[in-house]
């Protein structure tokens, strides 16, 4: 049975710096005059979105004016992203090109992408980091939900779409760093592989009981057990 592997992006393909973080103060600056909250306000796991939504009603902002306007902030995004992703000096995380290159040579894995990154950021950030895009056939995106959540059951539909499969939580993986990646692998009954290469300590992740569990992905073979087994 072929399996689909639904990959997070920021802290578990590539760090980014604090990229993601400046694209967004400029889009809501540029829009808003305002980023509201957003030194003190924890991203880690959130949808774009979430972490919209969150910092402009934080000021005031109604809810339904700032859904009207995410289109627009992405784009704004997307244009400072294309000015700064490069000078962040972003990069993959350990292990991760020796990984991609193992597992898109197999005809048995459908690689993807589920995070919470808008779909018109989640490929420059790749790019900028130096993986292809074009390597992940499909994805759940930060854009497509406001709730993490929701996305696991729009990533097998995806594939599903693509591929007229039979994708479901029997047969896809969710490959994250943060608690918020273990609990939508959970809400798609989906097998959880955690890896403490972002902003989250294993013993951390452990709490949330992940399937399994990495320090990192650098070792290729170790992984591909768990991936294949």
């Amino acid at each position: 049975m072929k399996k689909l592997l639904l990959f997070d992006i920021d802290g578990t393909l590539i760090r980014s710096n604090g990229a993601g973080r400046l694209t967004l103060a400029y889009a809501l600056e540029t829009l808003y005059g305002t980023c509201g909250p957003l030194d003190s306000y924890n991203m880690s796991g959130k949808t774009d979105p979430r972490i919209i939504t969150d910092l402009l009603t934080a000021v005031g902002i109604p809810a339904k004016e700032i859904e009207q306007k995410l289109p627009a902030i992405y784009e704004l995004m997307v244009e400072h992203g294309q000015k700064i992703f490069w000078e962040k000096e972003m990069a993959p995380c350990p292990g991760i090109e020796a990984l991609l290159n193992q597992l898109t040579a197999r005809d048995d894995l459908l690689l993807g992408l589920l995070t919470g990154n808008a779909q018109l950021t989640a490929p420059l950030k790749l790019t900028a980091a130096g993986l292809d895009p074009l390597l992940f056939k499909v994805g759940a995106y930060g854009s497509d939900a406001l709730d993490r959540n929701e996305l696991p059951a729009i990533g097998m539909a995806r594939a599903n779409q693509l591929t007229g499969g039979n994708f479901n939580g029997n047969n896809t993986i969710i490959i994250g760093d943060t608690p918020a990646d273990i609990l939508c692998a959970r809400a798609g009954r989906a097998t959880a592989v955690a890896v403490a290469s972002g902003w989250h300590a294993a013993s951390t992740l452990a709490e949330y009981h992940p399937d399994h569990l990495f320090d990192n992905l650098a070792d290729t073979d170790q992984v591909l057990d768990v991936i294949l087994g």
